[in-house]
């Protein structure tokens, strides 16, 4: 079953083809897996790595595919800088050039769907499709509608974020991404993970005011794509805005599951993303 697949001892790919690409002077880690000029992109959430992907080795093993470890992530350079949406898109890219990559279907959970949306406003032309995981992508995610705003929101954020106050808030953050039906085994490798990205990286990677100009009034970008969503009440608010975004999303709901769904129902999520894949052609 799919919760027992979860509980199950995880062992690295038989093959690990590890590679560092430069991003700005940054060390940008990353595994590639394949060859060829079209690729499954795997872009993590915020203050996780690729190893959450190691969950989809059936599929990243036998496609062409890339798993990156954001900057200040896993391991991956972790510098005191600023670390907005574009620069993430960004450091994607880069890695996508090193590793010969010319175009590709994201796969993005949580923060890796406004980093996907980023990438779209920057390199259009590079994506194929994408299916986004537990996301809430908005106008605005990458771009500010109201860049005093944000800023002044991105502050009061950071400052909330600081001290032993702010260790908890994260603490009750990362907590709530569970339910009742998560495996304890996925609880324990979540916040080990997530507690070991620096504090500083936490913080700058969801305050860090984006320098995009603002989102065109039309601008949509109509790839395929599927939206994979853990049941909320508001699940079809988050789903309604995007599709205004991304005409040609659809929506797949679990009910029951938590923010972590490859992680926690792998054999279910691997087979809608292979389904979805199929479709592509």
């Amino acid at each position: 079953t799919a919760g027992t697949t979860a509980t199950q001892a995880l062992a690295e790919p038989t093959k690990s083809p590890t590679r560092k690409a430069d991003f700005q002077g940054i060390p940008m880690h990353y595994e590639s897996y394949g060859n060829g000029p079209d690729a499954l992109v795997f872009i993590h959430g915020w203050t996780c790595d690729l190893t959450f992907w190691r969950r989809q080795e059936p599929i990243y093993t036998k496609r062409r595919s890339i798993l990156i470890d954001l900057p200040g992530h896993g391991q991956s350079g972790k510098p005191h800088i600023a670390y907005p949406m574009e620069l993430f898109a960004k450091s994607v890219d880069a890695v996508m050039r090193d590793a010969g990559v010319e175009r590709a279907t994201f796969v993005g959970h949580s923060l890796g769907g406004p980093i996907v949306y980023a990438y779209l406003r920057l390199f259009q032309e590079k994506a194929r499709a994408m299916a986004l995981v537990d996301v809430d992508v908005r106008k605005g995610s990458a771009g500010p509608i109201d860049p005093m705003e944000q800023r002044e929101r991105f502050a009061r954020i950071a400052k909330a974020m600081q001290g032993a106050a702010g260790d908890k808030a994260f603490e009750r953050t990362v907590d709530s991404c569970f339910t009742m039906m998560t495996p304890e085994v996925v609880k324990n490798e979540v916040r080990q993970k997530m507690f070991a990205t620096p504090k500083y990286v936490r913080i700058a990677a969801i305050t860090s005011p984006s320098s995009m100009p603002p989102p065109g009034k039309h601008e949509a970008f109509p790839l395929p794509a599927i939206a994979i969503q853990a049941s909320s009440p508001a699940t079809e608010i988050h789903y309604r805005a995007m599709k205004t975004m991304f005409p040609n999303m659809d929506l797949d709901v679990w009910n029951g599951s938590g923010h972590f769904l490859m992680m926690e129902e792998p054999n279910r999520f691997n087979q809608t993303l292979e389904q979805f894949l199929e479709k592509l052609g």
